[in-house]
């Protein structure tokens, strides 16, 4: 299923589509075609990022694309099985790899043959597998890794072999990566289905030429979960045009993920300047001041969110929570009820209504 389909049945169902995960997340789909694991072997970030907020409380549910489908009511398009001809010895050969690495491999369940036959899948896995390790990854880091995934995604059997396979033409097999693909002997290539704006030749990132071209670089790079190269790209529209709060709030976003609060605050920060009425910058700055532990400096930057959106309910929401931890126990009321005027029946009303009920 592509994004655009995804986005077309959450809009049906009544919901808003989200490239990000925050508090307000209901669920996070998993694509049946992405890859699940970072270069290091680890679990990609929004996936932890969900992973915590459900540990802080938050109640949100993730899913893969074939319960998505199921609960969306519609039919999951199953693919046609592929049978297994290569054997043991034809994909070592193929790979180089040697007999006692594959058996290795297959006992950490990483792979899994079929009487002693593996299908293409397996070899693009296989290879996968490969050249994790050979960037110091251990076996056992990816199983752990595989593990987490198969206790959050039961659906999902083979996460190393659900690669999206694409056909560039009848002799050219690459895989889909988001903004890139990769070519059999492991080439890296922009997927230009990703990048609209950049039809037909390959042309490398470094020939961007225009702040816009270097946001959207940036963005493509966020949704393939590339934040290095995102900040590296938003960075880069900055030094074009300073004043550009879209990019700046971005920034900020990618930033987060990378783990670099402070730098993320100050992006936030540095949008909202340029930007007063950027009601999502105000919000995500407070976010993460909150979490530093800065709560009096959260409420002002929720009140500058209130300002530009009077309607923002997830700003009343988190002010409730804000004013709650200073003790302020009527502010924390009157935001709360802002909150259910906004918001009378999603899950989150019922959070509200449990706070008033405490009061």
């Amino acid at each position: 299923m592509s994004r655009e389909e995804a986005h077309r049945l959450v809009r049906e169902a009544g919901g808003e589509p989200s490239s990000g995960i925050s508090r307000r997340t209901s669920l996070l789909v998993v694509g049946m075609g992405g890859w699940p694991l970072l270069p290091d072997g680890m679990v990609g970030s929004k996936l932890k990022r969900a992973e915590e907020l459900i540990r802080r409380g938050y109640g949100i549910r993730i899913l893969s694309e074939a319960g998505f489908l199921e609960l969306a009511g519609r039919k999951n398009r199953q693919p046609q099985p592929v049978p297994k001809t290569y054997p043991a010895a034809e994909v070592c050969k193929r790979l180089k790899l040697s007999p006692e690495a594959l058996q290795r491999w297959e006992q950490f369940g990483l792979i899994r043959s079929l009487d002693g036959l593996y299908d293409f899948q397996d070899l693009v896995s296989l290879r996968t597998i490969a050249e994790l390790i050979e960037r110091g990854v251990r076996p056992e880091t990816i199983a752990k890794s595989l593990q987490s995934l198969a206790s959050i995604l039961p659906a999902m059997e083979r996460p190393l072999a659900q690669l999206k396979i694409v056909a560039q033409n009848p002799k050219a097999v690459h895989v889909d990566l988001g903004a890139f693909l990769m070519t059999p002997h492991g080439q890296l290539l922009f997927n230009f289905e990703e990048l609209p704006r950049r039809k037909g030749a390959i042309v490398p990132l470094r020939e961007a030429t225009s702040e816009a071209e270097w946001f959207e670089y940036g963005q493509a790079f966020e949704e393939d979960e590339n934040y290095g190269e995102a900040v590296e790209a938003y960075r880069r529209a900055i030094s074009r045009a300073p004043h550009f709060p879209a990019a700046w709030f971005n920034l900020g976003n990618a930033l987060r993920l990378l783990g670099q609060a402070d730098m993320a605050a100050e992006a936030y920060r540095e949008a909202s300047t340029q930007d007063a009425g950027m009601a999502a910058a105000w919000y995500n700055l407070a976010d993460v001041q909150e979490e530093q532990g800065k709560i009096w400096e959260a409420v002002s930057s929720l009140q500058s969110a209130l300002q530009a959106c009077a309607s923002y309910a997830d700003a009343h929401f988190n002010l409730a929570l804000c004013y709650e931890k200073l003790e302020q126990r009527r502010e924390a009321k009157r935001h709360w009820e802002a909150y259910l005027r906004l918001d009378a029946s999603s899950q989150w009303a019922k959070i509200a209504r449990s706070h008033l009920a405490e009061k």
